[in-house]
């Protein structure tokens, strides 16, 4: 686990970092909409103390009369993750089916909380994760028949949707709630990583009642002053629907056109697929011949290898236009020379 990236990296100042999925032009389009300055907070008396373990009771009712089921806030969609395998080993469950490829840190987290990985062989499963969309490919699956199939055979479904906003599907896609429990991320929602902020929709009152066990026991909630942000962020989205509407949609074309910029690179360098542009998601994942070239142009990747694919990098395109192409110059111009 050791070369697995589990935080940014000390880089030098010309290596574009292109492996930490890092959403920077969902937030740069987000602060060029929205004037975020006048946000307000509550008495000074009760910013600094303890909170709920569920989270902040304003939050958490906006969010819950939103998705119509109960809502545990966590730090970061990582720990809300942690917080549902928790939640399976206390059920009794042990064999957890994920699809291929998988995000790099979900093994390491399972084998932290006593799951076996398996594969999507229902005979061989106790329990079910599905990122929808996915990371590191983008694979969109049919959470409806899932959730169907998994529910006939009494298998509880765990759908991480941490890119399942209309930033990465199209408008037209509709968001239904999924699962015993639904993980979200603030980091990819809006790309305000540095709050820390993610939340669990509980439709299965059992996973409801261990996930809130678990946020107790593991950090007594999460920072109010992070948790009062988004409560305030939501409020004006809320207030404000056609500027919401419009930071999705500009995000989900910036997204789209950082695509179309990288499928110039040569294709004797990476195998990129050509409906990119209509991959969802942020990353592109494609196989490699040479992955010591990203190294030699200043351009951090992750090895494939991580994601039980070798061969393959994943990069995010969701650095800003000018980043990406110099990603493609760099990479273009070193195969020329």
């Amino acid at each position: 686990m050791s070369d697995i990236l589990l935080a940014k990296s000390n880089l030098d100042a010309d290596v574009i970092d292109a492996a930490v999925g890092e959403a920077h032009i969902v937030r740069d389009t987000f602060l060029s909409i929205f004037d975020i300055s006048g946000f307000d907070l509550p008495p000074a008396n009760k910013i600094w103390e303890y909170q709920e373990p569920q989270g902040y009771k304003p939050l958490i009712k906006l969010l819950e009369d939103r998705y119509q089921a109960p809502v545990i806030i966590c730090n970061g969609a990582k720990q809300g993750l942690g917080s549902c395998f928790y939640a399976l080993k206390q059920l009794g469950k042990s064999n957890l089916g994920v699809k291929m490829p998988y995000w790099a840190l979900i093994p390491p987290l399972m084998e932290m909380h006593g799951l076996s990985f398996q594969s999507n062989d229902l005979s061989k499963i106790d329990s079910y994760l599905d990122v929808s969309p996915n990371n590191p490919d983008g694979h969109m699956s049919d959470l409806k028949f899932l959730s169907e199939v998994l529910s006939e055979n009494k298998i509880p479904f765990i759908h991480d949707a941490a890119y399942y906003t209309h930033t990465y599907l199209p408008s037209s896609y509709n968001l239904d709630v999924f699962g015993d429990a639904q993980i979200y991320s603030i980091s990819k929602m809006f790309g305000f990583s540095s709050l820390r902020l993610g939340f669990v929709v509980c439709k299965n009152p059992e996973f409801y009642k261990l996930i809130k066990y678990y946020m107790e026991n593991m950090t007594v909630g999460v920072s109010i002053l992070s948790q009062i942000f988004l409560y305030n962020l939501l409020n004006m989205m809320h207030e404000f629907p056609f500027l919401s509407k419009k930071f999705e949609q500009s995000s989900f074309d910036a997204l789209k056109n950082s695509k179309v910029i990288f499928k110039q690179i040569n294709s004797n360098i990476l195998e990129i697929p050509d409906n990119l542009e209509d991959v969802i998601g942020m990353f592109a994942f494609c196989k490699t011949k040479d992955i010591s070239l990203f190294k030699k142009v200043k351009v951090n990747v992750i090895d494939g290898k991580h994601f039980g694919a070798p061969n393959y990098i994943r990069i995010n395109l969701a650095l800003p236009e000018s980043q990406i192409q110099e990603i493609v110059k760099r990479i273009n111009f070193i195969k020329e020379a």
